[in-house]
This record gives C-alpha cells, sequence and structure tokens, in this order.
C-alpha cells in the first residue's frame, strides 16, 4: 500500500448519502464503432487524475468519537511516486465479434451486454475492499471486440467507467468523464482547486448542518417525513429483497435496452406540449424527462396490475441547486447528493385515468416542489443502514434515474478510433449479486436522436413498452422501427 507523508496529503470526509451505498460499484458503459487507442486513453487519465487530485486519492476508515466508522478520501497533494497508480485500465480482447452479442443493427430492445465486458474482476465492490487493496477510485475498462463479418468487417469497442456509488453519485461521474473528453481534445475544463493539507470538512456535510441548526432555531425539528428515503429495518430490508428477487427468477426481469426512436419522442413530448398548450396550462415547466416518466409510469402499469395496486415512483435527483447559495456553490460536488423527488403515490386505477400530458404535469409540479425540508428528512433517514429510496407504504416502488442532462452517453470518443456510439449501459454491482428490478434508467440520447432507456422490469412490463413503441411508429408516416 502506498504512503505519503502527513504534510503531503489532505484527508476529505464523506458523508450519509455517501456511506449508504458502500456496497454499490456503478459502471457505465459505451459500444462505440471502432478501435479504441488505449495508449491515447490513459496519456488523458493520466493528466486528469493528476490535475483532479481527488481521483488520485483512496479510501481510508477510521472511528470517530462515537466509535462509529467514518469514511474519507485521503488525497495525496505532493510529487506522486512513479510506481502510485492514480487510475485503473485494464484492456482485453475477445474472441467474438459484436454479433455474438447483439444482432446489429441493434434492434428496439436488446438484453444488456455481459458487464464483464467493460469491468476486470478485480473492480472491487464494497468500501472494505477499496480500502484494503488500496485501489484507485476510478476504473477504466476497455474490451476490443474483433472485425465483425456480419458487419461489413467493421471493428467495435467496449469502454466501461467504474466507481464507487459510495464515492460518486451521477452527476460526479459525468464530471469525470466531462473532464476525461475534454483532455482527450486538448480542452481546457473546471479543474477542482486542491483542499488543503490535512482534515478537510466535507461543505456538503457543513450546509446540511447549518440547514438542521436553522429548522432548529425556528421551531422546526420535527421534519415532515415524505416518501423519499426510507428506514426498512432489518425485516423490511429483507422483504424488499426477496421481492426484487422473485421479479427476477419468477417474472423474468432482466437488463434490458429500449432505444426510444428520435420520432417516437418527438410525437409523445410534442403531442403532449400541445394538448397542455390547448388547456392554456404552462409547458415550460413541464420538461421532456416528466413526460418520459409519466409515459413509462402509464405504459408499464397499462395492464396486467391490479387497478388497486398502490405504486411509488422514485425518482431519483439532484438537490445541489437547492443546497447552494449566494456564497457557495455546490454544482460541481462530485459526492452523492440526490433524492427521490416528492412524487404523489398513486393507485394503478389513477395512473390509467391520468391522460398523459395530465400526469406529466402532476410530476412537473411534485418536482418542482423539492424543497429543504425533503432534502433533511432523507438525510436523517440514510444514517440508517437499512435505509433506501422507496416508500414502505407503496405496494410496489418503480424507480427511475434520469441522467440525460448529465450527457455522460455522449461522451465523444472519435479523437481516440472511436467512430460513434452505439449504445450505452449502466450496471448497479453488488457483492452479492443482486439486481435490483422495476428499474429505468434514462441514459441520454445518441447521434440519431435516439434515447437509450436502460431497464430491470419483468417481461409483462417490457412487453408494453413495445407494444407501446410499435403503436405509436406504425401511426407514423414513413416510420420503419421494428
Amino acid at each position: 500500500m502506498e504512503s505519503f507523508a502527513p504534510e503531503a496529503q489532505a484527508s476529505s470526509q464523506l458523508t450519509y448519502f455517501d456511506i449508504l451505498f458502500e456496497r454499490t460499484t456503478f459502471l457505465t458503459g459505451w459500444l462505440v464503432e471502432g478501435t479504441i487507442d488505449t495508449d491515447a486513453l490513459s496519456g488523458a487519465l493520466t493528466k486528469v487524475t493528476q490535475k483532479w487530485r481527488m481521483l488520485s486519492g483512496r479510501l481510508q476508515s477510521m472511528k470517530n468519537h462515537d466509535d462509529e466508522t467514518e469514511w474519507r478520501i485521503r488525497i495525496p497533494l505532493g510529487d506522486l511516486p512513479a510506481e502510485y497508480k492514480t487510475y485503473a485500465l485494464t484492456i482485453s480482447t475477445s474472441e467474438f465479434p459484436l454479433s455474438h452479442y447483439l444482432p446489429y443493427p441493434i434492434p428496439l430492445v436488446s438484453r444488456s451486454l455481459p458487464h464483464a465486458l467493460f469491468i476486470h474482476a478485480s473492480t472491487p465492490r464494497q468500501f472494505s475492499l477499496w480500502e484494503s487493496t488500496s485501489h484507485p477510485l476510478t476504473c477504466w475498462h476497455v474490451t476490443h471486440l474483433p472485425a465483425d463479418p456480419a458487419n461489413d468487417g467493421k471493428t467495435h469497442t467496449c469502454i466501461g467507467f467504474s466507481r464507487s456509488h459510495g464515492i460518486f453519485d451521477g452527476v460526479g461521474a459525468a464530471a469525470v468523464a466531462r473532464a476525461l473528453v475534454a483532455e482527450l481534445n486538448g480542452l481546457d475544463w473546471p479543474v477542482p482547486s486542491l483542499p488543503s493539507s490535512g482534515f478537510n470538512v466535507n461543505p456538503m456535510q457543513q450546509a446540511l448542518n447549518l440547514q438542521l441548526q436553522h429548522h432548529k432555531d425556528e421551531g422546526l425539528d420535527d421534519l415532515k417525513d415524505y416518501s423519499g428515503f426510507s428506514v426498512l429495518g432489518i425485516t423490511g430490508a429483507l422483504k424488499l429483497v426477496a421481492w426484487h428477487m422473485r421479479e427476477r427468477w419468477w417474472s423474468g426481469a432482466d437488463r434490458r435496452i429500449l432505444l426510444l426512436p428520435k420520432d417516437v419522442l418527438s410525437y409523445l413530448v410534442d403531442g403532449c406540449r400541445a394538448d397542455l398548450n390547448r388547456e392554456g396550462k404552462n409547458t415550460v415547466q413541464v420538461t421532456t424527462g416528466d413526460i418520459l416518466v409519466a409515459w413509462v409510469l402509464k405504459t408499464v402499469y397499462s395492464a396486467g396490475t391490479s387497478p388497486k395496486t398502490i405504486v411509488q415512483c422514485s425518482n431519483l435527483a439532484s438537490f445541489r441547486s437547492q443546497i447552494s447559495t449566494e456564497t457557495e456553490s455546490f454544482l460541481q460536488y462530485p459526492h452523492n447528493s440526490f433524492v427521490p423527488l416528492p412524487y404523489p403515490s398513486l393507485t394503478v386505477a389513477e395512473l390509467c385515468k391520468y391522460s398523459l400530458p395530465e400526469l406529466s404535469e402532476v410530476l412537473a409540479s411534485a418536482r418542482a416542489s423539492l424543497a429543504i425540508p425533503h432534502i433533511l428528512s432523507s438525510y436523517k433517514a440514510v444514517k440508517s443502514i437499512t435505509a433506501f429510496p422507496v416508500n414502505p407504504s407503496a405496494h410496489e416502488n418503480l424507480m427511475i434515474s434520469n441522467v440525460s442532462a448529465s450527457r455522460i452517453l455522449e461522451s465523444d470518443w472519435s479523437t481516440i478510433g472511436g467512430t460513434k456510439t452505439l449504445c450505452g449501459y449502466r450496471y448497479q454491482l453488488t457483492p452479492n449479486e443482486l439486481m435490483m428490478t422495476n428499474t429505468v434508467y434514462i441514459a441520454g440520447r445518441l447521434a440519431d436522436g435516439s434515447v437509450v432507456m436502460d431497464m430491470s422490469l419483468n417481461k409483462d412490463r417490457v412487453d408494453l413498452l413495445i407494444k407501446a413503441v410499435g403503436a405509436i411508429s406504425a401511426s407514423l408516416p414513413r416510420m420503419d422501427y421494428i
């Protein structure tokens, strides 16, 4: 394990929002056409991790005054020894071309590629292993796929970016990807300032403490709970695990990719906004994301589920802008800063009764209402190891994460041999290989305008989405997607 003199390092603490996900490794994968130049990739990674010194750090644990384990990032500040690794980059070559894994062109719905194409087996999946192996915080894995006779002899490359979800959320990961792409293109990017030598208080922790004290001083000590992070307890956590296992093994839930065609997206968004305009509603507040989430909800619960079933949609959203003040901005803060939006719980009957524009407006209003009390209520909950972003009062929870605004999928690999990105993938890897089901991850857009939706839904719900896209496609002129 590497060591540094005390004067040559900084220590930055993580918050409970981070520690909650200490047993999860998030993986973003890009499937690109062409052969990636790994030497050029390595050179850019070296520059990024040298400039943004937190990325060169290591996880470190210690006991605080309450005998609780506190996790920090140990950040080197001075010159680094040649043998010290500031990132992990592993490279492999597949014996099979892309057509072994996927038909081409990639169909409307396809199974996710094996995650082994994007991550090395040595990548840790829990804090204890990141620390004990002194493993670099950012991990990149490249798999070269040979020339494909089924696709005009083209080569392909899988690029994987793995990191502990206990350190980076989606916004933080996207910042790393943007810095790398900027470095690949020889462009400037906003390099975070070096931390001070020694212990550095987490600025988000400071802001949360101030808000908690303010609420207490104002007599608002009793924060109203909302359907965000909930403390499940051991029994509740086991029930949740059992539900996800049932969905996977009995109901056919699996990781699948839905490529929502550009014209179908335009039909949904333009039609929804036109209806709201005719009713004199404010369409500025209703975003494409609101409409997509409403469409997914209405579609997957349009058949096959009891009308009395209570559904909670947990749409995960960053709260950085709510915490940011005139004197301090958290918009570049890389660690976990998200809570589920305060959506109402709805029965399946209510979801079906709402029109798409009506439900989109309901979701948009709920999104706009996210405020400090919601964040503080979640912060109180995540101190428990059995906290989870679900509502235990609901019969089912549909989890959605929309990271399309971060543009991480649109990372440009053309300067190092990637002619275009064919698809993107997202994996949530745990030590026990638990797959969270009933989830939809809106990854972003491809060059042709299609939206990549990475789903872990049961087969019946996937079929409902396929049927819905097919019906829209059939109603539009000159469309032939399937």
